[in-house]
């Protein structure tokens, strides 16, 4: 399961003017500035949050609580916590670079296939949410979308190498980035589909601006919702963090 949770919390909505002839930089260069701007997002490229949401679980609609830790790039601990049919249900997984792992109930699970491209995607889009890297860091192809249209929104497609393209919606108001886009493989069914996840009610935390509000469908159909209810910015985690004893 993935929580998108990278976008960032509000401090200045300095927002660059979309201009006849848009640029995938100038993009970036407004959801930066709408973000705090990059000096803020350089000082927290880590934090913890904690929140709560409904997801699809054994068919049916479970309530769950979360916390997760963070570290751009490429490390994520995310703990999820429900109830299974009156039963209590913990997981931890945790995405280390290229290093992906996970333990379900105290027992550690083997990862398949399409679950470990799944926390992978996880990592680059908490790469995306923090939204310098798009233009710093060589791995990310950007151009924009051209089959978004409209007065609303504008779009760039995302390229990383041995992946699948991740199609991205910009606020063209406030700047922000407001939903990503992308093919894979569900765990569940192992079948092409596509996953999209939106990004609401963006507010500020410590100079950052994050949407504090999440919706994961899956080919359209909701397969996860949550809220963030505390954020705190972080500028380092301990590694250890990122490893689990199994």
């Amino acid at each position: 399961m993935r929580i998108a949770l990278s976008g960032t919390f509000l401090a200045s909505l300095l927002v660059l003017p979309v201009v006849a002839e848009e640029r995938p930089d100038d993009l970036v260069k407004a959801a930066v500035a709408a973000s705090g701007g990059e000096e803020v997002l350089a000082k927290y490229p880590a934090g913890r949050v904690v929140g709560k949401g409904t997801m699809s679980l054994a068919g049916a609609e479970t309530t769950f609580t979360f916390e997760q830790i963070y570290h751009v790039p490429g490390r994520i601990r995310t703990l999820i916590r429900c109830e299974v049919k009156g039963q209590k249900w913990e997981m931890i997984q945790v995405v280390n670079d290229d290093v992906a792992k996970q333990i379900i109930n105290g027992r550690p699970i083997p990862l398949t296939a399409a679950a470990m491209k799944e926390l992978q995607i996880a990592a680059i889009l908490s790469e995306i949410g923090q939204l310098t890297p798009l233009t710093t860091d060589r791995k990310f192809s950007i151009k924009l979308d051209k089959q978004l249209k409209g007065q609303e929104a504008a779009g760039l497609l995302v390229q990383v190498r041995g992946h699948p393209e991740i199609r991205l919606a910009f606020d063209r108001k406030t700047g922000h980035l407001i939903r990503a886009t992308y093919k894979g493989v569900d765990p569940e069914s192992a079948k092409e589909a596509e996953l999209e996840t939106t990004f609401e009610e963006f507010k500020a935390v410590s100079g950052l601006i994050r949407p504090t509000r999440s919706l994961v469908t899956r080919d359209g159909k909701k397969v996860l919702e949550f809220q963030i209810d505390k954020f705190t910015p972080l500028g380092k985690v301990d590694p250890k963090a990122f490893t689990l004893d199994e």
